[in-house]
């Protein structure tokens, strides 16, 4: 039919010959834009004749109201408006085939009183459409860029503030003051608007530097703005997924709130940037911008509370599971940044936090999954158990139901015992009971068949066994024969009227272990004497030497760093007066909001002291009177007999008599034996 838009054979088709194709509205667009044009030229110039007089004498006597001259002067506006037609043409296509202008260059170059003027128009012409104001910044700023080609998408090594830093201050003071008088409402709608806009300049190939450089600002002066419209945003993204340059552009875009504001930053990385993880065309934006967002921002105290628990486990299984498609560099990078934000995840109060964690790390302690998300998962857990002890208690709770977890948790505890301290083992001991109690229920109830059952059974019998076994006291061991033996040489001394004169000394002598001692003494009183008569001969040389050739150096040096700690004691005695003063206002502040308690609190101070000072001396005295009457008691009833010191002196000097004797008599009886051999 005409109506179709085709042309429509009269006739039967025949039987073998395929009806062709209707066209779709892109292809019909494409054949309309490729058919020949006609371009209508000027009309010819007529050449000047001699009648051109009589003309020109006509137009003077017939005057401006003629109706000769009417249809002439509509002629004359009709081929004027079309040579100012034409001219905007010809400075397009000349502007087309310009040198493109450096981005930075270009917004150096922007004037700021005609941004002004700008500005001050578009608030007359429309006092009370704020939109309207924004809308012509924007196209303002574009229409300024155009010329500026396509930059890298995400402005990769450039500063944090760029492009918008470019602008002058003067420029930016005036774009944030209309910021400033327009309603989150019209601001909100009109980011949207420019993201929107941006892709379809982009689309059309087209420069959106300038939309960048406004949407900047905006995020910038508001950096919650894009909060709202994240869902939308996300569906922007995933139209435009072929497009790489675009879904960077937009990842940049909603990226600079993060700038500002860390909580900002890190909602758009939870809800916009982590889901285009699986792009790989835009997978490496999300990891750097998280990267530079905890480089931009060295606290994160600011974002505690901002990353829920389905959202923190969601980025764990994201990093940790090989489910999860990302580029093993990209994973690394990764896991570098996540113990950052699990401190975010944590809270403020890790020790009342974590037991809301504990259920969630149990769950994904599976037997079979891959070791890089079990060694994490079972840090965490440990992490967990010992900052929050109410873990325990949920660890109890869920242990019937996750059998293989908990036999995973068991066995990593009883291969890191040593690394439990001591108030974890009561806590694990205890755990370890109700363990032993709930299994023999089973074991009774006949649910033994369970996976997972069998480990954690034997489990908890070792660990319950390792800790009911008592070590054996070594060092206490090594101290007390340390300590006995030192008694005995220092009583052995004391008692003898010289130190060669004593049974230690003799019995050294006897078996040559003097000797040894006087021979490596002399070995080490030659060596030092060596060691000193070559420095002596030596060293005055190397030190002349080094005085010569490295001494300017070492001096200029330790000048440079006696100026340099001047120039900072200099700097920094403003900011350390500025601190003390700040410091003695905040004490004074402090003292003035309740003077009376601060005096009252001196004084109990005071009264305190004086009562545990009485009571310590009345303590000590009592104590000395009760350790000196013990001391008695012991002489008089229990040292005594063959207890009392002089015995046990006797039977001390009897037993070490007998073992030298003993000795002797061994090595004599090997010295016969080897004589007799040869």
């Amino acid at each position: 039919m005409a109506s179709a838009g085709q042309w429509e054979v009269v006739g039967k088709v025949k039987k073998g010959k395929a009806q062709p194709p209707s066209l779709t509205k892109f292809q019909k667009k494409t054949f309309v834009d490729r058919m020949p044009r006609i371009e209508t030229r000027d009309p010819v110039k007529e050449d000047g004749t001699i009648y051109d007089a009589f003309a020109h004498e006509a137009r003077k006597s017939g005057g401006a109201g003629g109706d000769t001259t009417k249809p002439k002067s509509s002629q004359a506006q009709v081929q004027a408006a079309a040579i100012k037609k034409k001219k905007p043409e010809q400075n397009g296509k000349q502007g087309s085939h310009s040198k493109p202008q450096a981005l930075d260059v270009t917004l150096a170059q922007i004037d700021h009183a005609e941004l002004e003027s700008i500005v001050s128009q578009s608030q007359l012409r429309f006092p009370e459409n704020q939109e309207v104001w924004l809308k012509d910044l924007a196209s303002y700023l574009n229409l300024k860029l155009e010329k500026v080609p396509d930059p890298d998408p995400t402005f990769k090594g450039k500063a944090k503030e760029y492009p918008q830093s470019q602008l002058s201050k003067g420029c930016q003071k005036t774009i944030n003051a209309v910021f400033k008088k327009c309603s989150k409402q019209s601001l909100d709608h009109l980011f949207y608007h420019c993201v929107q806009s941006m892709i379809s300049e982009a689309n059309k190939g087209l420069s959106m530097a300038g939309y960048k450089v406004f949407l900047q600002l905006l995020a910038f002066h508001k950096p919650d703005i894009v909060l709202p419209k994240l869902p939308q945003y996300l569906e922007l993204i995933k139209t435009n997924v072929n497009r790489p340059a675009q879904c960077l552009s937009i990842l940049w875009s909603m990226g600079q709130c993060g700038v500002a504001d860390l909580r900002a930053g890190l909602r758009v990385w939870l809800d916009l940037m982590l889901p285009c993880l699986g792009i790989r065309s835009v997978a490496a934006y999300p990891v750097e911008y998280l990267e530079n967002l905890f480089v931009w921002h060295k606290s994160s105290q600011a974002a505690y509370g901002e990353i829920g628990l389905r959202e923190y486990f969601n980025l764990l299984d994201t990093i940790f599971s090989p489910t999860f498609n990302i580029q093993g560099d990209l994973r690394k990078r990764l896991q570098a940044v996540y113990p950052e934000v699990k401190n975010i995840a944590y809270g403020s109060n890790p020790s009342t936090n974590l037991r809301n964690f504990f259920a969630s790390y149990l769950r994904r302690a599976e037997p079979n999954c891959n070791a890089a998300m079990k060694q994490e998962v079972l840090l965490c857990l440990v992490l967990c158990l010992g900052t929050d002890k109410h873990s325990w208690s949920t660890w109890c709770q869920m242990y019937t139901k996750q059998l293989p977890q908990s036999g995973v948790l068991l066995q990593h505890l009883t291969e890191n015992w040593e690394l439990l301290s001591k108030s974890e083992r009561q806590m694990l001991r205890q755990t370890l009971r109700s363990f032993a109690v709930t299994n023999e229920e089973l074991i009774v109830q006949g649910n033994i068949n369970q996976e997972g059952f069998d480990i954690c059974n034997v489990t908890t019998k070792e660990l319950l066994q390792k800790m009911s076994q008592s070590r054996f006291p070594w060092g206490m061991l090594v101290f007390f024969f340390t300590t006995v033996f030192a008694s005995i040489v220092a009583y052995d001394i004391m008692s003898s009227p010289n130190i060669k004169a004593s049974r230690t000394v003799r019995f050294l002598e006897d078996y040559g272990i003097v000797m040894l001692l006087e021979q490596a003494w002399g070995r080490i009183t030659t060596f030092f004497y060596l060691v000193m008569s070559w420095s002596e001969e030596n060293f005055p040389r190397y030190y002349r030497w080094m005085s010569e050739t490295v001494g300017p150096s070492v001096r200029r040096g330790w000048q440079a760093t006696l100026d340099l700690s001047v120039y900072l004691v200099d700097s920094a005695r403003p900011h350390c007066q500025w601190a003390a003063e700040k410091t003695q206002h905040g004490l004074v502040w402090v003292y003035e909001l309740s003077p009376e308690r601060w005096d009252q609190l001196s004084a109990w101070l005071w009264l305190s002291w004086e009562f545990i000072k009485d009571y310590t001396h009345w303590i000590w005295k009592h104590v000395l009177h009760w350790v000196l009457a013990t001391q008695h008691w012991l002489q008089h009833h229990v040292i005594t007999g063959n207890l009392s010191t002089h015995r046990l002196q006797e039977t001390a000097l009897w037993s070490v008599q007998q073992m030298h004797n003993y000795t002797r008599s061994f090595f004599t009886w090997c010295n016969q034996l080897l004589f007799s051999s040869d």
